[in-house]
């Protein structure tokens, strides 16, 4: 292999550790070569185990999920808090709107509650849990968004879903964060949910942030959504445990803090 093969390999390689995700098309303009040399990379890359192939580009290969985070775990993980946060969020939803719930833990509480309102609206999700807690009832329109499926975390994620989510627009958005903190914003443990997260950010009118107080002040692997420089309605919901310094910190982000008591 030549030296600008490898050169293009590690090109490559580089865009989807940064990105976690790649485009055939893109990478046939940036590198001057043919598809079928970009899609004899991404094989290459694939047996290094550095990436997946996906139609039409590939996605990073994130390291095994910790089982900490794993789903079923995270649930139970201060779940009085998560309760009396999604107790807070479940007011502000209003009849006929379109909301996202993404696939964090207090957010599948909020979809408990949502589930037994009366109001009529519309869900999209990536989640399965909450699709499931919230199918059953007709006046809830429910979006299940694909994509490939995360086995550890119960939802779906990748180009595919980042590409039907782009397509939409919603009143407001639900998210859970892995950490939250004045000096680095919104953070979370892989680039994947950075994807996602950021792209539910930029489609939404207002941004609702649902974290117990073990996020409040932690900084996790990857910052993402640049949560100050966004001009529209955000909020941050948390429970009376939340470190005071950290909660002012983060009104001077320009999130409106709601503190609940458990």
């Amino acid at each position: 292999m030549g030296i600008n093969s490898l050169k293009r390999k590690e090109m490559i390689r580089s865009a989807v550790a940064g990105r976690g995700e790649v485009l055939v098309s893109e990478l046939v303009k940036r590198l001057g070569v043919s598809e079928v040399t970009i899609r004899r990379y991404l094989e290459e890359l694939e047996k290094e185990g550095v990436l997946t192939r996906t139609y039409g580009g590939a996605i990073k290969n994130e390291a095994r999920i910790s089982p900490e985070f794993l789903f079923t775990e995270k649930s139970q993980r201060n779940l009085a808090e998560k309760k009396v946060i999604a107790r807070a969020a479940v007011n502000l939803v209003r009849e006929g709107e379109t909301i996202f719930l993404d696939s964090g833990t207090t957010i599948l509480e909020l979809s408990r509650l949502l589930k037994k309102s009366r109001l009529s609206f519309t869900v999209a999700t990536t989640s399965l849990p909450v699709a499931s807690e919230l199918f059953p009832l007709e006046r809830i329109k429910v979006l299940l968004l694909g994509g490939f499926l995360r086995r550890e975390l119960f939802d779906f994620f990748g180009p595919f879903s980042r590409e039907e989510l782009s397509r939409l627009t919603f009143n407001q958005a639900f998210l859970g964060v892995d950490g939250i903190s004045g000096q680095e914003g919104l953070t979370t443990t892989d680039s994947v949910t950075a994807l996602i997260e950021e792209t539910v950010i930029k489609k939404s009118q207002k941004i609702n942030i649902l974290a117990d107080h073990s996020k409040i002040g932690h900084i996790a692997l990857i910052p993402y959504g640049n949560i100050q420089g966004i001009a529209k309605t955000k909020r941050l919901i948390t429970d009376s445990g939340a470190a005071p310094e950290e909660l002012r910190n983060l009104k001077k982000m320009g999130l409106e803090v709601i503190v609940v008591k458990v």
